[in-house]
């Protein structure tokens, strides 16, 4: 954001009045940045407009970023397999009815279970 922030002051100053001192660019840039976009603040020339692109990707990416790990986070809290992939769970179980230790309906009761997030 810093970096697109000052190439679209160097490019919009002098031209843009919109983009008189570099608060205005940071402001510029924060506010595209998170996505908010008032349009009191935007440039105005093709260089800038081309930064204006790459910083609303790089927002976008960011954070869907954070909501993905954010939501990987709470999605793995609501397993209790002691730190086990379901993959690995499975394997487990599957190695447990081979042992004999479950039954075919014992097996399918604990797959379902795994299968299905508390």
């Amino acid at each position: 954001m810093a970096i697109t922030s000052t190439f679209v002051y160097f490019a919009e100053h002098g031209v843009n009045k919109l983009m008189d001192s570099p608060f205005d660019a940071l402001w510029w840039g924060i506010v595209t940045l998170t996505s908010v976009g008032y349009g009191d603040t935007y440039p105005v020339t093709p260089e800038g407009r081309l930064a204006a692109m790459v910083l609303m990707l790089l927002g976008i990416g960011l954070f869907a970023g954070i909501t993905g790990s954010i939501t990987s986070y709470f999605v793995g809290q609501g397993r209790a397999n002691d730190g086990r992939t379901l993959a690995e769970e499975l394997r487990a179980l599957a190695d447990l009815r081979s042992d004999g230790a479950l039954t075919a309906e014992e097996f399918e009761v604990a797959k379902a279970k795994a299968l299905r997030p508390d």
